[in-house]
């Protein structure tokens, strides 16, 4: 990413982006419980096909409906059933709009800027954390009914402003362009690229260009559910699963869930492990901005094994002071331990848990990214739900009593982490989201996506989203064809 890459944005694509995120302000705020992962592997399963039918602002829309008549079950619950639905249908809002999200700045970012604008969700859903941790913390003393309605009606709040303000947003492009909608594509192309982009027919180029590519997809029969575990797409499935098993194995599961209780174990009192429970997003918060602003200029692969290395070393820091008798005790070490919780949550945000939602919406390529990016969340869910079961029975269950010693665990899950994203990991700065089939298509190792030259139809729309203007043809005679200079 260049400075002058600004150019290629305009008030409105900011304006369309900053109304979805809403949506990751609505997820870190929701309260979590151990029920709210049947809601929200609920709505994953469901954004696909519910976005493929209605669309982007539609299925936020209906994200967001749900999400408010959730919590009015809950606030007005007499009976712990009647607020577990709640919390069930909260979840699966948060489900369906944790997808749609990072899916919807994808297809509308210029490829130099996609990882600003769909690398962000971690930025938003820290605030949102720590409005949520503010909100509990302000009503900690609060002993009656205002204690848990108050934190928990505030939740609507991300919900109400999605409803009033999305209808003012355009579809995706790419959507439209796949429902056979060019006309209004180039409209909403024209909304978001700079005014001198459709003067002189960019647009128009650009949308004839992505239809191109979405056809020539659907003739070799791409797009279904089976295409993840095919070899086409496999390799693509298996990356987005494994991010997101970083993403909940390597510490900021642990920071964020039973940091408190930890702290507990550390001999805090009550006042200190709020504030301390505050400064866990807080820290977070800064570690994904930080990454948001570098992952178009250094790429995905540097973050992601930067942050792996440095959750090896709190990790470390955590497990053995933390393991230390005299740790309770000692308040250098007691700080020290409390200081590499926290700074835990910052390194996983700045590396693995900040780029997981980049690369699941952008590594699916032209007809798979909503797929692909539902597999990754499915499996996200999971993962968290695995880590946070084992967690308490790991650190002070009736047969296992690890206590800080399970710092080890994600120590070890970090080291794997920074050898896979060396290895393993594709770096797709910079590239159209039709470029990325033909690069797995050619089966490049890991290291050399990052200076492959492609053909075709992908390379156009990424020099076209670059601020070329398109001045050549492509032969449709094969998927990816060579540039013709027209005469």
């Amino acid at each position: 990413m260049k400075l002058s890459d600004w150019k290629l944005t305009t008030w409105y694509l900011i304006f369309c982006c900053m109304v979805f995120n809403w949506g990751n302000i609505l997820f870190g705020i929701s309260i979590m419980n151990s029920v709210v992962w049947l809601g929200k592997l609920t709505g994953t399963i469901i954004f696909e096909p519910l976005l493929e039918r209605v669309g982007f602002k539609k299925t936020v829309l209906v994200g967001a409906f749900a999400q408010i008549i959730g919590v009015i079950i809950e606030i007005t619950a007499k009976e712990w059933i009647q607020f577990t639905v709640g919390r069930v249908l909260t979840y699966a809002a948060v489900g369906i709009i944790e997808t749609t999200v990072p899916t919807y700045e994808a297809e509308l970012a210029p490829a130099p800027l996609r990882g600003f604008f769909a690398g962000n969700v971690q930025v938003f859903v820290h605030i949102g954390a720590i409005w949520g941790s503010g909100m509990s913390r302000a009503f900690a003393d609060e002993m009656g009914p205002r204690g848990w309605k108050i934190p928990v009606g505030v939740q609507m709040i991300p919900s109400v402003l999605l409803l009033i303000l999305i209808p003012f947003c355009i579809e995706s492009p790419r959507w439209l362009l796949s429902h056979g909608q060019k006309e209004k594509a180039i409209i909403s192309l024209n909304k978001i690229r700079p005014a001198h982009q459709e003067e002189d027919g960019t647009t128009v180029a650009e949308a004839e260009t992505i239809e191109q590519a979405i056809q020539e997809s659907r003739e070799i029969g791409e797009g279904q559910w089976l295409d993840l575990f095919r070899k086409s797409h496999r390799r693509q499935a298996w990356i987005c699963a494994m991010m997101f098993f970083f993403n909940q194995t390597t510490g900021q599961q642990f920071a964020n869930v039973y940091g408190p209780s930890f702290y507990r174990a550390m001999g805090l009192n009550n006042e200190d492990i709020f504030t301390y429970t505050i400064l866990i997003p807080v820290v977070g918060l800064a570690g994904c901005t930080i990454a948001v602003c570098l992952t178009d200029i250094v790429g995905r692969r540097p973050l992601t094994y930067i942050g792996a290395a440095l959750a090896v070393l709190f990790s470390a820091l955590i497990a053995a002071i933390g393991s230390d008798p005299s740790s309770s005790t000692d308040a250098v070490k007691s700080n020290v331990v409390v200081a590499s919780v926290m700074l835990l949550n910052g390194v996983c945000k700045f590396g693995v848990s900040s780029q997981c939602y980049l690369v699941a919406s952008e590594i699916g390529g032209t007809q798979m990214r909503k797929k692909m990016l539902a597999w990754a969340t499915f499996n996200d869910v999971i993962f968290a739900f695995i880590v946070t079961f084992c967690i308490p029975y790991l650190q002070d269950g009736p047969a296992i009593q690890l206590g800080a010693e399970v710092g080890y665990i994600f120590m070890g899950a970090a080291i794997i982490a920074f050898f896979w994203s060396i290895f393993f990991l594709p770096e797709l700065r910079g590239r159209s989201l039709e470029e990325v089939d033909e690069l797995f298509e050619r089966k490049l190792w890991a290291w050399q996506f990052n200076k492959a030259e492609s053909r075709g139809l992908g390379a156009e729309i990424a020099r076209i989203e670059e601020g070329a203007h398109a001045n050549f043809q492509i032969k449709p005679t094969s998927r990816f064809q060579e540039k013709v200079t027209d005469p």
